[in-house]
């Protein structure tokens, strides 16, 4: 007969199996994480917030310092994540360690909302591969349809990428291992091209390839930008002020390091491997980010002086600020890092072959992406189906392919509303009904349904909250991790990133460039938080009858997550 504890869960194992090992376990977190925003962030937040180049601090970038500052985060989270994964290391990460060592319930809110993040931004990935084709494919002679640019086109484009994506993921993590470093083989291949490209950059360089590509001179590119009022609205800031902008956007451009403690049920020697993955990981993106961007600014403020700016600063303002290309006259130059890489490469006289190989670097840095937010996403939701606060369909694995097939539709599902906002599909140039309704204010690229950034803030808070309390409130299994450190460091640690999680959380919130809480003025400003109190009272009300019927059906929900869930 089975012990009480054992028929407590779904079944005795959960029927995934560790076939991933510790390098494809580091190759998840690094895709996750390198995609959509450290290709532009040097731009983006010059243009957001625009400042004298002469007051750079030891001429450091403003993105760049936010990716130093932005490390020490991290690291601190990651370490968190770490100390948890090596005692507790089953797929689901995040809300396995939250369920049990704060609240069932907090564990379910948390993975809900984690869930709706990276699942919607499966499918706004989806549709950015093709966006990066549009911006970029010009470059190389690649003409993409004007049928695939428009809003109905964009979304038909991320449903097809859906359904192959998540269609590879039903043959189990082996296969999808494959497929992950297939896609990541090729863009880390032509990084080291990017930085080469970087490191050689000159003026006249750069000068040339500015002419070849775009037929314009840098300085008019500057002087544009400063007629449209860059200089002006520079005045009024501060370098530390762009520095805080920046931190923004280099806490969204770091989310996805630990991806693999989603995973850590399918990960051979869990225990030891899922945190070296994850430290791993989030060492080797400060350094890429940092000296990236280092190498970025450096190369694209060499050219196009005018007054205290350069090209970079007005390429920023240009596409991100105030400035207008159509109105100074002159071609779109997108504010991109590949951009300034084929100006280089232009400006040395290569061939055609370089700028595909950067149309490859933009798009598939943005495409592979995608494995990991279905395997993230999936995982949770097998786990808190396995903990029977789901339906028990979600838990269901493939027996050939080892993988929660029903978890995986699921997840799918909610993609495609992730694919629909990015896609504005339904904006008057979509297929409408266009602004002014509730559902454009739901879904639309800036709407409601893309307030991922919120959802992950609550989740990683609680994380990094249950890490605090992990030797206190479960002290036998701190104790029997192999991750060994004293009470006293993870106390501190755990400490130090509930603080500075839930200012970086404060600040996506609260600040003019995050969601701007204090600047709502009508309801489409204010449907981002509107939707996510729905999604917390529709987890909380999830959560109230699954509790309800396990008690009714003599499930004793106090053991289940008294307990780490089976192998």
């Amino acid at each position: 007969m089975e012990a009480p504890a054992e028929r407590l869960f779904v079944r005795r194992a959960t029927g995934l199996v560790r076939e991933i090992g510790l390098p494809t376990a580091v190759i998840i977190g690094l895709c996750n994480v390198i995609g959509l925003g450290w290709q532009k962030r040097v731009f983006q937040v010059v243009g957001w917030t625009p400042v004298r180049e002469s007051e750079y601090f030891l001429g450091i970038h403003p993105m760049t310092m936010a990716f130093l500052l932005g490390g020490i985060l991290v690291l601190l989270t990651a370490w968190c994540y770490a100390s948890l994964a090596a005692a507790m290391p089953r797929s689901g990460g995040g809300y396995v360690f939250i369920s049990r060592i704060i609240h069932p319930a907090a564990g379910f809110i948390g993975g809900w909302l984690a869930t709706w993040a990276t699942a919607v931004s499966y499918g706004l990935i989806g549709v950015a591969v093709m966006e990066s084709l549009i911006i970029f494919g010009g470059l190389a002679g690649i003409q993409v349809p004007e049928s695939f640019s428009s809003p109905l086109g964009l979304f038909l484009f991320g449903l097809v990428v859906i359904v192959i994506f998540s269609g590879i993921a039903f043959f189990g993590v082996r296969i999808y291992g494959y497929f992950l470093w297939a896609l990541f083989i090729v863009p880390a291949i032509i990084l080291l091209l990017v930085y080469i490209l970087f490191l050689t950059a000159n003026p006249d360089t750069l000068n040339a390839g500015i002419q070849s590509l775009f037929g314009v001179q840098a300085d008019r590119v500057t002087r544009a930008a400063i007629d449209q009022g860059m200089a002006r609205i520079a005045a009024g800031n501060t370098y530390w002020g762009a520095v805080a902008t920046a931190l923004i956007g280099a806490v969204w451009a770091y989310g996805g390091y630990v991806a693999s403690t989603f995973v850590a049920g399918e990960v051979k020697e869990g225990a030891r491997n899922v945190p070296r993955a994850v430290l791993t990981t989030g060492i080797v993106v400060i350094l890429l980010y940092v000296t990236i961007s280092l190498l970025l600014g450096r190369a694209s403020a060499m050219i196009g002086r005018v007054d205290d700016f350069s090209l970079g600063s007005a390429i920023g303002f240009m596409n991100y600020g105030g400035g207008d290309w159509k109105a100074a006259g002159l071609p779109k130059i997108g504010g991109w890092m590949p951009m300034v890489a084929a100006m280089q490469a232009a400006g040395l006289g290569m061939g055609n072959w370089v700028m595909f190989l950067l149309v490859l670097f933009s798009a598939m840095w943005v495409a592979n992406d995608i494995p990991p937010f279905i395997l993230t996403t999936s995982r949770t939701v097998f786990a808190m189906a396995f903990d029977r606060m789901l339906p028990e369909a979600f838990a269901d694995v493939s027996e050939r392919f080892h993988s929660p097939t029903w978890a995986i539709v699921g997840v799918s599902v909610v993609a495609v509303f992730g694919a629909a906002a990015e896609s504005d599909l339904f904006s008057s140039a979509g297929i409408g009904p266009g602004q002014g309704s509730l559902i454009y204010a739901l879904i639309n690229p800036g709407g409601a349904l893309t307030a991922t950034d919120i959802w992950g803030g609550i989740f990683d808070t609680l994380v990094v909250l249950a890490a605090l309390l992990f030797a206190y409130r479960k002290a036998d299994i701190f104790e029997r991790s192999p991750f060994r450190q004293s009470k006293t460091t993870l106390t501190v640690v755990g400490a130090a990133a509930v603080i500075a999680n839930l200012w970086a959380l404060w600040t996506f919130i609260t600040h003019p460039k995050g969601w701007y809480i204090f600047g709502i003025t009508d309801l489409v400003t204010a449907m981002p938080f509107i939707f996510s109190l729905v999604l917390i009272l529709a987890a909380v009300a999830i959560y109230a009858y699954y509790a309800n019927r396990n008690r009714v059906t003599g499930v004793d929900m106090r053991t289940i997550f008294a307990t780490i869930p089976p192998e």
